[in-house]
C-alpha cells in the first residue's frame, strides 16, 4: 500500500513527505537546586513546601543535527543570586554525551529566562530558534516603562540581537509551527511573554515542556506553572493538556525542572536517555 501511495504521489508530481529522522533525545543534568520552595513553580502548593530540583538541558539527536532544548546559563551575577551546586557549564555538558560544542547545530529556545538562555554563546556555530513574539518583546518592549523582564538577563538579550545579526537566529511564527523535520513547537503556555514547547515525532512522542510545567505535580495535579500572568493560568493549565495529548502519556512529557526525569528513565551520570534511536 505504501509503495502505491508513493507510486501515485510520484506520477502526479507530488513529492512524498520528507521522512521523520530517527531522533534519539536525553536529558543532560548540567547543576542541582536544593530546596527550593513548590508554590513558586505549582500555583497553589502550600507556601512551606521544599524540593530539591534540576537545571537541565535536552539534546535531541538525527538526521544530521544534533539539537539542544534550551542551553542553561554560565554568567556569574546568577551564582550570587541563586544556590546552584554540582554545576557543569553547558558547553562541557555536552561533551558528556560525546559532543563538542561546535557539533551543536541546532538551539531551540524554550523562553528568555537566564536559566534557559543563557548559554546560546557558548555553541558557536549553533543556529537559534525563539518565538518572534519573545525575540520582539525581550528585545524591545519589555525594557520599557511598563515592562516585565524578571529573570532576563540583558547580556543574553544583546547576544539574541548580535546572532541575528550573524544570521545564526531563526524566528518561529507561532503555534504548531514544524521548526524542523518531526519537531513541532507550540505556544500558549504563556510561562514567559510567548513561550513554546516542543514535540519530537517519532515512537514514542516525547514533548519537551520546559517551564511551561516545572514539575510532574503541574500535569498530574492540573495546576499551573508559573506565568507571565495570573491571567494565563488557565492557558497553562489547557497547554499542559494538550502536551499530554501530544506525547501520548504523562510520563513521555518532560517538565523543566523536575529531578524525576533522572529517575523514570534509564539515567548514566547526569544523562538520561528518553529515547534511544531504534
Amino acid at each position: 500500500m505504501k509503495r502505491l501511495l508513493l507510486l501515485s504521489l510520484a506520477l502526479l508530481g507530488l513529492d512524498s513527505p520528507a521522512p521523520i529522522p530517527d531522533y534519539s533525545v536525553f536529558a543532560i543534568r548540567y547543576a542541582d537546586s536544593p530546596q527550593d520552595p513548590v508554590a513558586d513553580m505549582v500555583v497553589g502548593a502550600p507556601q512551606d513546601e521544599r524540593i530539591d530540583t534540576v537545571y537541565a538541558l535536552w539534546l535531541v539527536r538525527g538526521g544530521g543535527h544534533n539539537i539542544l532544548f534550551d542551553s542553561g546559563f554560565h554568567h556569574k551575577r546568577w551564582f550570587e543570586e541563586w544556590t546552584i551546586l554540582d554545576y557543569v557549564r553547558p558547553d562541557q555538558a555536552v561533551k558528556l554525551a560525546g559532543l563538542a560544542p561546535d557539533e551543536i547545530t541546532d538551539i531551540i529556545i524554550s523562553h528568555a529566562h537566564w536559566d534557559h538562555m543563557g548559554g546560546i554563546d557558548l555553541f558557536p556555530r549553533a543556529t537559534v530558534w525563539i518565538q518572534t513574539e519573545e525575540f520582539r518583546y525581550y528585545t524591545g518592549e519589555a525594557w520599557q516603562p511598563g515592562g516585565d523582564h524578571d529573570g532576563i538577563d540583558p547580556e543574553d538579550v544583546q547576544w539574541l540581537i548580535r546572532l541575528n545579526t550573524e544570521g545564526r537566529l531563526r524566528l518561529v511564527a507561532g503555534d504548531d509551527v514544524e521548526i524542523l523535520p518531526g519537531i513541532r513547537a507550540y505556544t500558549g503556555g504563556r510561562h514567559t511573554y510567548a513561550s513554546q514547547y516542543i514535540q519530537v515525532e517519532g515512537e514514542p512522542p516525547i514533548v519537551l515542556a520546559s517551564d511551561n510545567a516545572y514539575l510532574y505535580r503541574n500535569l498530574e495535579s492540573k495546576m499551573a506553572s508559573a506565568t507571565f500572568s495570573e491571567a494565563d493560568h488557565a492557558a497553562n493549565i489547557r497547554n499542559q493538556a494538550r502536551m499530554i495529548r501530544l506525547a501520548g502519556s504523562v510520563d513521555r512529557v518532560i517538565p523543566g525542572h523536575d529531578a524525576l526525569q533522572f529517575q523514570k528513565y534509564p539515567t548514566h551520570g547526569r544523562i538520561a536517555v528518553l529515547r534511544a534511536p531504534q
